[in-house]
């Protein structure tokens, strides 16, 4: 027997899922152990969908998901599920809730309307969306309406289920959106014979609204319907057709067809192969698994067997109306079962056999492949993995599943460590011998997250609720959503407060995960702030310290012939921080200084990169005069004249700005530095003093020959950037590679665009995939460029890094997650990562993509993803 079988499940399965927990490092018996977070530790993000009644009202019962205080609103959340190992996730399926809780006559009202169902627009043309349908983060759904006739018949498309020249119900009667009255059986006439689909002008019936089913043992095959479904209008009846048929009994063996296990009984058409699509399998989830390649038919009563083999077409005599089927011979076979979701919930399994030694593509083919695609909302399918799959790296054997946690999901850190090598998915033309193989779906998921309440320490600030991940820092995640407050930035991070004021040790550091803090959906974390007079880039304190050293690396140096030297750190200068004494210096290169320790030895004081050499000895004498006059403010006396002694009076004066001056003064004894250091290259239309206008991003650009200015020596501030222009930046950024060939834009031509850097900047965007240009084959190298394609150009300079909108750190009330015609990935992927921010707009925050990008904006959003290392 060749392959032209389908799929169905083993009741053993459950065997098969209890050995898998155990090799992917859960034992059976803990599996149902309780989290210790008590339900509210990390999980993987919820589904929640915004449900629109269109004109309509919600029940007030509903209230406490009102998102418009009208009720025209719901938000309604597929939350986290909890299964048998503590598997946490949202599958964005609602089922039957979706109408029956959501969409009754009594849940959902219009006066003199009646619901039809909930549609993916508000507009009519569409279908209703089905109750199974997985639905995505963010989504919104709308109401329809139909106006609601006296005559319920007109107010319906009618689906007559009952034959009245077979005297039979040729399909079942279901009503698959529960207590809703989209989808109702009607009784009026015949139990259980007609169907009704309530249905707006202008829409249509959906499958799902649509009987379908075969009524068993009847003698007639279900087919269809007297006229198209698909042009049916409410007040119109369709009536069910079928073909005379045989009711087939099989006996002797577990039928199978398409992944699941059915009935022993079922109806055929008369002049069909009568098991066509179906299996007779015996001994499933063992090593014994059979799999039935003739067998012998006979008419009930009859003791006259006739013996085929699958496939063959049997001659069964008229006024035959049912068979009985038994299995003649089994053959070897080899069991696929397929875990598209969870090892140990088997209701989510498929179950597919071939004879042994032939492969999984040669019996169901290639396109069965596209319809096993795992059905899960939170985590990005990787693919399909053997259970019981190794593979060699460096001459170790791995096992495949030591990859993947019970959950299926990834082990980033296993990955990392066998890398590049990568794990081997499972290959479906591969040839098994007889027994069960396990395949399973991995997944890369986006992160567990916990839910917090981040409390600013300020009057009257707001409490935001924000979801932290379990895959990056927590304070980096803050960072993207604490509030702004004018003049004034963010210190840190505090996981109790008293009287308003955080406590000490309980900040949290730059390394800190929810895991490492153990953080619970709930916790509250608050955001302490300090003036921008006394700790900003350039405040006070900054002032007090720059060019001293503040630390050393945690790593340690490299010499000229790349070798680690374990006893020697590099300096750092990192800023507002108290300047600290270093000894044990060393030319590790010959040139860069290198240290062992810190805490004793000398202060080293080194000329900041960028600035003037003049503007920094004005820099130097200015701290001099303002560290005497706070000497003079504390009350404390010098240490001396030389240099040390200048340090040690520095720390002294810090310590005391840090401690006991207030944001005010400190604002006072600032005003002295202002506009004391001037960059290298400096501009005459950017305001160095002031932080908010990206002078120093503008400055990092320029001493690295990215950004150049004007010819007049301006940087153009304020002005609107050209799509040219940032690509040339890029291009810069990336080292100014050679290009093989020019631009393949037709608007990009020596004529139109002279200069052969800006053409060899488009050509090698073009290349590497960073721009893609317009659908004519045009570039519009000098139309202004907005801050959507912006973000796009920087995430596809990334390398278009993988990144899973839903769960994105920041999001903006004018940027849906998979508008991919507006760039949203790129956005939400940059607004993530800390390179663009939005305007505030009320209580929500917006992007502006459609907004021209100025130059100064421009220049932040690159030097930050440079300076986060996005691109290499």
């Amino acid at each position: 027997m060749t392959g032209n079988t389908k799929v169905w499940r083993a009741p053993l399965a459950g065997l098969a899922s209890v050995a898998m927990i155990a090799t992917m490092g859960v034992a059976a018996s803990t599996a149902n152990a309780v989290d210790e977070f008590g339900g509210n530790g990390p999980q993987y993000p919820d589904v929640t969908v915004t449900l629109d009644a269109n004109g309509g009202k919600f029940d007030s019962s509903l209230s406490s998901d009102f998102v418009d205080a009208k009720g025209t609103k719901l938000s309604v959340t597929d939350s986290k599920t909890t299964d048998a190992e503590g598997y946490q996730y949202a599958d964005g399926v609602f089922g039957k809730d979706l109408y029956a809780k959501y969409g009754t006559d009594t849940a959902v009202v219009n006066p003199d309307y009646v619901f039809t169902g909930w549609y993916t627009s508000p507009d009519a043309g569409g279908q209703a969306v089905d109750p199974n349908a997985k639905l995505n983060d963010g989504d919104t759904l709308y109401a329809h309406w139909a106006v609601k006739y006296s005559d319920e018949s007109e107010n319906v498309v009618k689906f007559n289920l009952y034959n009245a020249t077979s005297g039979s119900t040729l399909a079942v009667a279901e009503n698959p959106d529960g207590a809703s009255g989209v989808v109702s059986i009607n009784n009026t006439t015949k139990p259980n014979t007609e169907v009704d689909v309530r249905l707006a002008d202008g829409d249509q019936v959906a499958d799902w609204q649509v009987p379908s089913k075969d009524t068993v043992g009847d003698g007639w095959v279900f087919k269809g319907w007297d006229s198209e479904v698909s042009s049916a209008a409410r007040g119109t009846t369709l009536n069910a057709v079928a073909d005379p048929g045989l009711t087939v009994t099989v006996n002797g063996a577990n039928v199978y067809k398409d992944g699941d296990k059915v009935s022993g009984q079922f109806d055929v058409a008369r002049q069909a192969d009568v098991l066509d699509g179906v299996q007779l399998v015996k001994n499933e989830g063992t090593n014994n698994v059979q799999l039935a390649y003739s067998f012998k038919w006979a008419i009930p009563g009859s003791g006259d067997w006739n013996t085929v083999e699958h496939g063959q077409s049997l001659s069964i005599p008229e006024g035959v109306g049912s068979i009985k089927v038994e299995h003649v011979a089994f053959q070897p076979a080899t069991e696929y079962v397929i875990h598209p979701v969870s090892v140990v919930d088997a209701k989510y399994n498929k179950y597919y056999f071939t004879n042994a030694n032939s492969s999984f593509v040669d019996a169901y083919g290639q396109e069965k492949l596209d319809e096993l695609s795992p059905r899960v909302n939170n985590d990005a399918f990787l693919g399909w993995y053997d259970q019981a799959g190794k593979f060699t790296v460096d001459g170790n054997s791995e096992r495949v599943v030591a990859f993947f946690d019970v959950n299926q999901i990834k082990k980033q850190a296993e990955w990392d460590r066998i890398a590049p090598n990568t794990v081997p998915t499972f290959d479906f033309a591969n040839q098994y011998a007889q027994g069960v193989v396990n395949v399973f779906a991995g997944y890369e998921a986006s992160a567990k997250y916990v839910t917090v309440n981040v409390k600013p320490l300020y009057d009257q600030a707001k409490t935001i609720s924000a979801k932290l991940y379990d895959n990056k820092t927590v304070a980096d995640q803050l960072d993207a959503v604490a509030p702004d407050r004018a003049g004034y930035s963010v210190e840190g991070y505090y996981l109790k407060s008293n009287n308003g004021l955080p406590v000490a040790n309980s900040k949290i550091s730059d390394t800190d995960t929810v895991a490492s803090l153990k953080l619970t959906s709930g916790t509250d974390i608050y955001v302490n702030y300090t003036a921008d007079s006394k700790y900003g880039v350039n405040g006070l304190l900054t002032n007090l310290a720059r060019g001293y050293v503040t630390g050393l690396t945690t790593s340690p140096a490299v010499n000229a012939e790349g070798i680690t030297i374990p006893s020697l750190y590099y300096p750092t200068y990192t800023v507002p921080n108290v300047p600290v004494k270093v000894d044990g210096a060393y030319k590790v290169d010959g040139k860069t200084q290198a240290y062992a320790r810190t805490g004793s030895g000398s202060y080293v004081l080194v000329q900041p990169e960028g600035y003037t050499d003049a503007s920094w000895k004005s820099f130097l004498a200015t701290r001099k005069s303002v560290v005497t006059d706070l000497q003079k403010y504390f009350k404390v006396s010098t240490h001396g004249t030389d240099a040390q002694a200048q340090a040690e009076d520095i720390v002294e004066v810090y310590n005391l700005v840090a401690t006991k001056l207030s944001a005010e003064k400190a604002d006072e004894f600032n005003q002295e530095f202002f506009g004391q250091l001037k960059p290298e290259t400096s501009y005459p239309d950017v305001n160095y003093d002031d932080y908010g206008t990206h002078n120093a991003e503008i400055t990092y650009l320029t001493t690295k020959g990215i950004v150049k200015g004007y010819a007049d020596g301006t940087f153009g501030y304020g002005a609107k950037l050209a799509r040219v222009d940032y690509i040339v930046w890029l291009y810069r950024a990336a080292g100014s590679p050679k290009v093989d060939a020019q631009a393949p834009f037709t608007d990009v031509t020596a004529a139109t665009v002279p200069n052969q850097e800006f053409r060899d900047a488009i050509a090698w965007a073009a290349s590497t995939g960073v721009t893609k240009g317009y659908s004519d084959g045009t570039f519009a190298p000098y139309a202004t460029l907005n801050r959507q394609d912006a973000a796009a150009f920087l995430y596809r300079a990334a390398g278009s890094p993988k990144f899973n909108e839903s769960y994105a750190d920041v999001k903006f009330g004018d940027v849906t997650a998979g508008d991919s015609a507006n760039h949203s990935q790129a956005v939400l992927w940059a607004a993530s990562n800390g390179i663009v921010k939005g305007y505030a707009g009320g209580d929500v925050t917006y992007f502006g993509g459609y907004s021209t990008l100025v130059r100064q904006d421009a220049a932040a959003f690159l030097a930050r993803t440079l300076q986060a290392n996005l691109i290499k």
